[in-house]
């Protein structure tokens, strides 16, 4: 099992447990280690240069947000998303990330609103659907990080990180993201008039259209 190295330099100032969760995190989100994937711990051990120790500690991390599965037999592998899963996943996200954007909206200037809005356009411009599906998520992240509860953001970045990669295959497959960037600038078009409800009501909708994508792309 190989997989590309990442630039290495962003990871310099963490610890080597932090590396390894965010190399393998990358892995998994970018579809480098698919779901069902084993994940030997000696092999990514040796491919960092690393003990098995941090390794093991990565995975389990990576369990924790629903990215790994532990087996009695296969020992570490990568998680399957069934459509259940996603059903129950986007049902959780609908709710908290209206509430987000609720406590979030008394904190958000024009200012932070104009940059929200340039953060649309980027997305919209982007061609590669996995390069999308993170700028997709700075969108949401940055309008979120104004209701100043990481704890929550924590919560929704996981959650997040638990279909990306699906979402990225089936936009990949649709050729097409422009339902979301429309419905992005709605939001903020919301956001800006000052109706807050509207805007809460619209992100609920959105993730109801990504839910029935991603539960129709599963069960093909």
């Amino acid at each position: 099992m190989v997989i590309d190295r990442a630039t290495t330099a962003v990871y310099e100032k963490k610890t080597v447990k932090e590396k390894v969760f965010e190399y393998l995190r990358e892995a998994i989100l970018k579809g480098k280690l698919p779901s069902g994937q084993q994940i030997r711990q000696d092999d990514i051990a040796l491919q960092l240069g690393v003990s098995r120790v941090p390794v093991r500690e990565a995975l389990m991390q990576l369990e924790a947000i629903g990215l790994v599965k532990f087996s009695p037999y296969k020992g570490a592998v990568v998680s399957t998303l069934s459509p259940e899963d996603a059903r129950e996943i986007f049902e959780i996200r609908s709710l908290l990330e209206a509430e987000a954007l609720v406590l979030a909206f008394p904190n958000l200037s024009h200012e932070a609103l104009d940059r929200a809005w340039q953060l649309v356009e980027e997305a919209g411009e982007e061609e590669d659907p996995l390069k999308w599906s993170e700028k997709n998520w700075n969108f949401h992240s940055f309008l979120y990080q104004f209701s100043e509860r990481p704890r929550l953001i924590a919560l929704i970045r996981s959650l997040h990180d638990n279909v990306a990669p699906y979402r990225a295959l089936y936009l990949r497959s649709l050729d097409s993201h422009c339902e979301s960037t429309a419905a992005h600038r709605r939001i903020v078009q919301s956001l800006r008039a000052g109706r807050i409800e509207d805007a809460a009501r619209l992100l609920k909708e959105h993730l109801a259209l990504a839910e029935m994508n991603i539960i129709r792309y599963l069960k093909r």
